[in-house]
């Protein structure tokens, strides 16, 4: 019998959104689009000197309220942070963040500088922002990205309900969450998502890595990103930056246990779609138009016949560098290929091309790669089924979406052996089986506990024929 990853017949899962679109440019063009993220800045910081006047009291009257006052103000730091994000269970992408600004070293007026010497704060900032991208909101929205307790400490602060689509420059409150770390420090987690902070309340502890929120643009915010700030005091006076550098003249140390580099040039995401994606302006999110297959012959909305778009973003990649881009045949040899050279310096940016779809059914992948680093995504071309025994009739699949189990039945079909195969969103093989089949029925339950939240595919195939349902797996 043939491999199940490399021969099964996918039925499509198309989906096509109502919107209007500009005319596409056709055969094989190439979009460069550096992303127009709007940050916060001297003008319009993430947080104002009110609201840290209002922070202060909030900690000061907790403190007193629940006795951790003794706890101020020791002379040893012994905190030592992890990354203060995370993607939620089930969502899978290369990179979902960049740096929008460091705390500013520079305590002049109009004068900035960050850690490393560099520019990428603003005046006056006492955190680190760090944005979501690409679909900011759209991340939001649906949850994709989750703040963590950088360290385990002692809720010290909270507010929640407020409101989380803001653009710019407001004086409206952010989601947030203060915690004070063992050793008297405290770290502060801003822009929440409305209603998403953990149930916890103050002066209940978390443990490090814990969730506390979804990232969100609540507050003074240009979009959603999370700004995150460390004290040593009980006041907003007493910030730090948690990254050592040769500029920072607030402490010598790192904070983290592995300190990220002030730059990580990378391929975020790449990905398949039927149309070009419609990016919104803020606070709308942005409709991806992503697909996982496509059915020959394909006719996607403005393109040529047969081609799709290929996408991938990125963030922080130098001028003139070369991105190396394949779409990969099922069987890892090279289907098509081509180089793209960065034109400028952004944060964050992204690239489109309409490329000829493979027309031989299979799972393909399209990977970008930078510096030696791939980010893949796979897709799968089919046609119209031709099945002589399998129909979506009689083979069932259920409960759908599940938690723990589910029930793969099939009434009226064809004896023999078959193979069932468990694939995850990026093509990777999940669990997968030879069964057989006798007196023309499938009745088969298998366990899916142990498998994380998201989408999958599940396909049953023999040397004649196949069919796939997708599942969604829930906590």
């Amino acid at each position: 019998m043939k491999n199940a990853y490399s021969t099964f017949k996918i039925l499509a899962f198309i989906y096509f959104y109502s919107f209007t679109m500009n005319a596409q440019i056709g055969i094989d063009d190439m979009q460069n689009n550096p992303n127009h993220f709007v940050e916060n800045d001297a003008q319009h910081p993430c947080i104002s000197p009110q609201e840290y006047a209002v922070l202060n009291q909030q900690v000061n009257f907790n403190l007193r309220k629940f006795g951790l006052d003794k706890n101020v103000n020791r002379n040893s730091l012994t905190t030592s942070l992890i990354w203060p994000l995370k993607l939620a269970v089930g969502f899978l992408q290369c990179e979902y963040h960049f740096i929008g600004a460091y705390v500013d070293q520079n305590t002049a007026t109009t004068a900035i500088q960050d850690y490393e010497c560099g520019t990428n704060t603003y005046d006056g900032h006492h955190g680190t922002d760090i944005a979501i991208w690409p679909y900011s909101f759209y991340k939001m929205d649906n949850n994709q990205v989750e703040v963590i307790a950088a360290a385990a400490g002692t809720i010290i602060q909270k507010n929640d309900g407020n409101f989380d689509r803001n653009c710019g420059s407001n004086t409206l409150t952010a989601n947030s969450i203060i915690i004070q770390h063992a050793d008297g420090t405290y770290a502060l987690y801003w822009h929440m998502k409305k209603n998403s902070l953990t149930t916890k309340t103050v002066g209940e502890t978390v443990s490090a890595g814990e969730y506390l929120g979804v990232v969100g643009s609540s507050g003074s915010s240009s979009g959603p990103h999370m700004h995150f700030e460390i004290w040593t005091g009980t006041t907003a006076a007493t910030y730090k930056d948690p990254f050592s550098g040769a500029c920072n003249l607030l402490n010598a140390n790192s904070w983290w246990a592995n300190q990220r580099p002030h730059t990580e040039p990378a391929i975020m995401k790449t990905s398949v779609h039927p149309t070009d994606i419609a990016l919104a302006t803020c606070p709308n999110s942005d409709v991806p138009n992503e697909s996982d297959s496509f059915l020959v012959p394909f006719q996607g909305l403005g393109l040529s016949p047969g081609y799709a778009k290929f996408y991938f973003f990125w963030r922080e990649i130098p001028i003139n560098a070369t991105i190396a881009l394949r779409i990969l045949n099922p069987n890892g040899s090279v289907f098509n290929n081509w180089n793209y050279t960065v034109p400028t310096n952004n944060k964050v940016s992204y690239y489109g091309a309409s490329k000829l779809l493979p027309t031989i059914d299979g799972i393909y992948t399209f990977e970008a790669s930078y510096n030696g680093v791939a980010c893949s995504k796979t897709f799968a071309i089919t046609h119209s089924l031709g099945i002589t025994s399998l129909t979506n009739n009689n083979f069932k699949v259920y409960p759908n979406p599940t938690s723990n189990t589910i029930v793969i039945s099939a009434d009226a079909i064809q004896n023999g052996d078959y193979s069932l195969t468990l694939i995850n969103s990026i093509g990777q093989i999940i669990k997968s089986e030879k069964i057989g089949i006798e007196n023309n029925k499938l009745d088969k339950t298998i366990s899916v506990d142990n498998i994380s939240e998201g989408v999958y595919f599940l396909a049953l195939e023999n040397t004649e024929s196949s069919i796939i349902k997708k599942i969604n797996k829930q906590k």
